[in-house]
């Protein structure tokens, strides 16, 4: 092999290794400091602003048990469907126990977001709904790439 060819070889990896895959914690992390910059950007009153941000540290916490819960849902439906032996009342269980964890985790994140745009006022959320909605959708593809 010459030399061009060993140099476009080691191009092409170099090229296609530079973006790894990135950890769903990170993803959200990224996705909630987005929004509250643009929280500390418009919520000007400090009494507010601290509430609202505590309000999405909520929702944070919230989307996190959500994300945590349907990824233990998963996880445990690989290995029942790895497990030839497993009975229809194994499976039984397993859909009842994540189905009311899911449950009560996306009802917790429904009031928790719920409780941050209400705590806005219309001007704010107006100028706000931009950053929640593209940190949302940057959460929900977390969740559906599970």
């Amino acid at each position: 092999m010459n030399r061009s060819m060993v140099f476009i070889v080691f191009a092409m990896l170099a090229a296609c290794g530079g973006k790894g895959v990135v950890a769903p914690e990170n993803v959200e992390t990224e996705a909630f400091e987005d929004l509250r910059t643009a929280i500390v950007k418009v919520v000007e009153d400090p009494g507010r602003q601290k509430e609202i941000l505590g309000l999405v540290d909520d929702h944070q916490i919230k989307l996190t048990k959500l994300r945590k819960a349907v990824q233990a849902q998963r996880t445990e439906l690989r290995r029942l469907n790895a497990d030839y032996d497993a009975t229809r009342e194994q499976f039984y269980e397993y859909i009842e126990k994540y189905d009311a964890e899911i449950r009560v985790a996306r009802k917790w994140a429904t009031k928790s977001r719920k409780a941050f745009v209400q705590a806005t006022t219309q001007e704010e959320w107006d100028v706000l709904r931009k950053a929640d909605s593209k940190a949302m959708k940057k959460i929900v593809g977390v969740i559906q790439e599970i």
